[in-house]
């Protein structure tokens, strides 16, 4: 950018400081020609540059708006049979689609750092009744023979539950909390 500014501005130099009486009808449409091109350059690099910091910031509202108004996210940290625990956290698709996306963490899982998986794929929604009251829940496939339940008790909480939909038998915390 500076390069032309520069070859301008030494030449209009070299022609002011000698006389060139023969070329001069000639170095005055070479100068026009650079002023013109010049100012074109300026004005090209200015629209340019306008344009995409004003896409930019576009887009990334369009991201947080779509995030926050599509999805339902949840997480949360449930107790672990060889570990200090499995951090969960899901985003449920809040429209017809019923996608889901999961991110499944094993702390301290290999040499004392953590281990995660993610995994994204359709929602099932079950309603079911057990022990004589209608349940619903989430079934979350997430591959072959590997599947996750998670019982909806109220709009903020996230229960994790087995096949059946029964809770655990122990009293420990399998909730995930809704995030805003």
């Amino acid at each position: 950018m500076f390069f032309p500014v520069y070859c301008f501005l030494t030449l209009n130099y070299v022609l002011m400081s000698q006389s060139f009486s023969i070329f001069a009808p000639i170095i005055n449409q070479t100068k026009r020609i650079m002023k013109k091109v010049l100012l074109m350059l300026v004005a090209c690099a200015a629209m340019t540059a306008c344009q995409q910091k004003g896409k930019t910031a576009e887009a990334m509202d369009n991201v947080d708006s779509t995030e926050t108004m599509d999805s339902l996210r949840f997480q949360g940290e449930v107790p672990a049979a060889d570990g200090p625990g499995i951090r969960y956290e899901v985003a449920l698709a809040n429209d017809t689609t019923n996608g889901f996306s999961m991110t499944r963490t094993y702390l301290e899982a290999e040499n004392g750092k953590d281990k995660a998986e993610s995994f994204t794929g359709k929602a099932e929604k079950i309603e079911k009744e057990v022990d004589g009251t209608k349940k619903t829940a989430y079934k979350f496939v997430l591959g072959d023979n590997d599947a996750e339940y998670f019982l909806v008790v109220n709009d903020s909480t996230l229960r994790m539950v087995n096949d059946e939909l029964e809770e655990a038998a122990s009293k420990l915390n399998y909730d995930l909390k809704r995030v805003k």
